[in-house]
């Protein structure tokens, strides 16, 4: 498991790409999974409920296993659709884990001004991260998968938003 751990953190910083990721069922399976629950527990507050944070996430789950299935097809490269699928679920799940553990701790020590600016840290980050998967598995240059992300995103959060709308704060 550490070998794993390890792995996406490369994979985080741009060291390794989704080809070197073994093509399992399994292990994309984790991936999605944890993606789903870490996401949904840092989604409660966007979306009400953990019920409708669950729904949002699964909701992303199948938007991006469709734009990652057409983009490969379209590419010609079908075949990677796994450990591609696999490498944004993992980087997602450990985006998530990171947010989990400082937003807690920067709210508790009264500073969540800190805590928005690492979620939108993470989030330029993750866009990078992932524009890097795509990079690797479709072979574009890395600008053209951060801005086919940053597309992907107003997309999705578009359509995720018209099922799940997400509760306004005062």
């Amino acid at each position: 498991m550490p070998a794993l751990i390890r792995f996406f953190v490369e994979l985080a910083i741009l060291r390794r790409g989704p080809q070197d990721l073994p093509a399992s069922s399994t292990l994309l399976s984790l991936a999605a999974v944890l993606n789903v629950l870490i996401g949904s527990a840092n989604g409660k507050a966007l979306f009400g409920t953990v019920g409708a944070a669950l729904g949002a996430n699964l909701l992303d789950l199948v938007l991006t296993l469709l734009m990652l299935y057409l983009l490969l097809q379209f590419r010609g490269h079908a075949a990677r659709l796994q450990q591609t699928a696999t490498a944004f679920f993992g980087l997602g799940a450990l985006a998530g884990l990171v947010m989990l553990l400082i937003r807690p701790a920067a709210e508790l020590l009264g500073a969540p001004q800190v805590a928005m600016l690492v979620d939108l840290v993470l989030a330029i980050w993750l866009h990078v991260a992932l524009g890097s998967v795509l990079r690797h598995a479709i072979g574009v240059p890395l600008l053209a998968g951060v801005i086919i992300m940053l597309s992907y995103t107003v997309m999705a959060f578009s359509v995720i938003a018209r099922v799940f709308p997400p509760v306004v704060t005062s």
